[in-house]
């Protein structure tokens, strides 16, 4: 609907708009004057208080001149042009972020937030927040499928991205690209929220996928063999002799293993089984890896039990000294070295995608692979019964495990 004596110009900008009565044509035809506005809202308002001040003055002037400078003090004066202050970049406002949206988390969270954004600065710059905008964040995430794994570690800490990719190196999975976008895409949903941004940039925008299958996560049987063969397990003691062995016939996560106390370790109906839980400050991923993981009856003839007595009276089963509270810290990166040395490709972690492709392959079902090795509830009836006693789930985790047959020599 039209508003009275108003005028939209293609700018958007609403103008007075008056036709003088014929008793003052004499002034001339109409009066307008622009209502600096492109509010509908404000413009009815405006114009109106208007039209009462042109119908008060017109018998007063003698040209429309007059009369436009008579209304003028009476309109709404222009703010002197004022010096506005640069908008905060991105890191300058992260601290801000991280005291308000990630106060509760980890310190590894905030760490790995503080890293995405290290690298999105590196890559594209320090932008002043309200420059973030979409052209900014396809570039970061087209660049990104060449940044290099281990940035800030050995030789690459001291070059140039530059110089590093002058050369053969190594780049970041598809996996860590989508980690480093979604931790940024969490910032700039803040920034949206406190006004900074007026959408989030990244939103829809994903890695481009390789034509390969990335980089392989499960061990061959050659593989384990290769490990667990070799003088580097055969010879060691401890935590670096027992930690592989559980991840090789448990599934369970090396931060799970590292921090387990001697009387996790438990007997229930003639089942030896391992208690994984979040207690005493310990870095458990969700609500279900709290779970019972019986003992394969290999691990049994190794020892682990013996090893369990051994250190009863210990805080923890394995003299493991945690850093920054992560105990599975140093045993992943003294197992990282070892493994390379020796040509293995599939990580630690990769004995976990090991262990539940092999039952799958044995026809385990699917809930109870779930349950060995703690995956959150897929649905609804899988979180039917999840307070119940976990210890009535053993007799079939127990067989499940008992499937589990690898290359692995006495030591």
């Amino acid at each position: 609907m039209a508003i009275p004596y108003t005028v939209r110009k293609p700018s958007g900008t609403y103008h007075f708009r008056w036709r003088l009565p014929s008793d003052y044509r004499h002034l001339g035809n109409e009066l307008r004057l622009s209502l600096r506005t492109t509010d509908k809202h404000q413009a009815r308002a405006k114009a109106a208080a208007l039209r009462l001040e042109v119908e008060r003055l017109i018998h007063e002037v003698a040209s429309l001149d007059e009369l436009r400078h008579r209304i003028a003090p009476a309109r709404p004066q222009r703010r002197p042009q004022q010096h506005q202050p640069a908008t905060p970049t991105l890191t300058a406002l992260w601290d801000k972020y991280a005291g308000h949206q990630l106060a509760g988390a980890r310190e590894k969270s905030r760490h790995e937030s503080r890293h995405a954004l290290s690298v999105f600065v590196e890559l594209v710059g320090d932008l002043p927040a309200d420059t973030f905008d979409k052209a900014a964040a396809r570039d970061f995430v087209e660049r990104l499928a060449d940044y290099p794994t281990r940035r800030s570690l050995g030789r690459f800490a001291s070059m140039t991205l530059e110089e590093i990719q002058a050369g053969d190196y190594p780049r970041i999975s598809v996996v860590t690209q989508t980690k480093n976008i979604s931790l940024l895409s969490g910032y700039a949903a803040w920034l949206v929220n406190f006004g900074y941004l007026p959408a989030n940039p990244l939103t829809g925008l994903k890695p481009k996928r390789t034509s390969g299958s990335g980089k392989r996560k499960t061990w061959t049987r050659d593989e384990l063999a290769q490990w667990f063969g070799s003088e580097t397990h055969r010879h060691a003691g401890g935590w670096q002799y027992w930690l592989p062995l559980l991840g090789i016939y448990t599934g369970a996560r090396l931060e799970e293993m590292a921090a387990l106390a001697p009387d996790d370790i438990r007997h229930h109906q003639g089942i030896d089984y391992i208690d994984i839980h979040g207690r005493d400050g310990r870095h458990i991923k969700n609500a279900g890896s709290w779970r019972l993981v019986p003992i394969h009856s290999r691990l049994v003839e190794l020892g682990l039990l013996d090893y369990m007595v051994a250190r009863a009276g210990q805080e923890r089963l394995f003299d493991v000294t945690a850093w920054k509270g992560r105990f599975g810290f140093r045993p992943s990166k003294w197992f990282t070295y070892h493994r390379q040395k020796l040509g293995i490709g599939p990580d630690f972690h990769g004995l976990r995608h090991t262990v539940a492709e092999e039952l799958r392959l044995m026809g385990g079902q699917g809930h109870v692979i779930s349950w060995l090795l703690g995956h959150s509830a897929q649905n609804m009836t899988d979180q039917y019964g999840a307070d119940g006693d976990k210890r009535q789930r053993l007799p079939l985790l127990a067989e499940l495990v008992e499937r589990l047959d690898w290359p692995i020599y006495s030591a």
